[in-house]
């Protein structure tokens, strides 16, 4: 068996369409998937659709945005309605604070001297959400920059000149929404918390799980196997579920490999049957 139950498509900031995902998750031998778009389910039906016909046992899936400081926090929902009209009233919220921003990025990066317009991020977006990742293959594209990550660098990273903060989600709300609609949620690269040291980790695991946060992402494309046994125990420590994945997002992030992430990347099955047991499954 070979798990992924975290990655992307052109329906948020991959390069791969929902079916053409399907499609390289059964070239790279997985047997097990769950699409995790950012903020939308557009693409989860395309999805388990294709996932079906290729054999490939598929799990709904969703990363939600939430609002923190001073790293990023993201929460995964699995097994979840994706048909849940409170879910999608506030992902609709979120896509529009996004919409609002995007115009916001373009101001700021043509007063510092680069030409881009927001038709050409859109165009590179496969008709998905707009986000920072699209603007970084603009600027790429207009070789202003000559990889993602010195777009990011240079311009797009919090706090950067062409950085434009969003309204999000609190994180108790993006738990509330994905258990309310019968999923399973889930923190995500728990790395990119930024804590500045074990007992800020283990208050913000504590205040998540009071919240009813349901599991911890331990296996991660670029966790060390230190990371892993450091997350496996906090997971155990607070009755989290364990879950894992590569956040594959296409050519966006070249070196990420489904299922094997930068290469060490194993998703235990249990992490597939902890998340079906507990959620709506599919």
């Amino acid at each position: 068996m070979t798990i992924d139950l975290h990655m992307h498509s052109t329906c948020s900031d991959g390069t791969f369409t929902p079916t053409e995902l399907a499609r390289e998750a059964k070239a790279a031998g997985l047997t097990h998937v769950a699409l995790t778009d950012h903020d939308t389910v557009e693409g989860v039906a395309e999805a388990r659709a294709e996932a079906h016909r290729q054999g490939i046992a598929f799990l709904s899936g969703l990363e939600i945005s939430a609002e923190y400081q001073p790293g990023t926090m993201h929460i995964l929902g699995y097994g979840f309605d994706e048909t849940s009209a409170p879910l999608l009233e506030r992902l609709a919220s979120v896509q529009r604070w996004r919409d609002e921003r995007n115009p916001r990025i373009v101001e700021k990066l043509n007063h510092l001297g680069v030409a881009l317009t927001l038709p050409e991020v859109e165009a590179v977006s496969g008709g998905g959400l707009v986000g920072r990742p699209h603007f970084a293959k603009v600027l790429m594209d207009k070789g202003y920059v000559k990889t993602r990550q010195e777009a990011f660098d240079r311009f797009l990273a919090k706090g950067g000149p062409a950085y434009v903060d969003k309204a999000r989600l609190s994180p108790e709300e993006s738990v509330a929404l994905i258990r309310a609609a019968g999923g399973v949620a889930v923190l995500a690269h728990p790395l990119q918390l930024q804590a500045e040291d074990d007992d800020t980790l283990d208050a913000i695991l504590g205040g998540l799980a009071d919240a009813g946060l349901q599991g911890l992402e331990c296996h991660y494309r670029n966790h060390t196997p230190e990371d892993t046994r450091r997350f496996l125990a906090l997971a155990k420590g607070f009755g989290l579920l364990v879950t894992g994945g590569s956040d594959f997002h296409g050519t966006n992030r070249p070196g990420i490999r489904l299922g094997i992430g930068e290469g060490g990347l194993n998703v235990p099955m249990g992490c597939w049957e902890g998340l079906v047991g507990r959620g709506l499954g599919n």
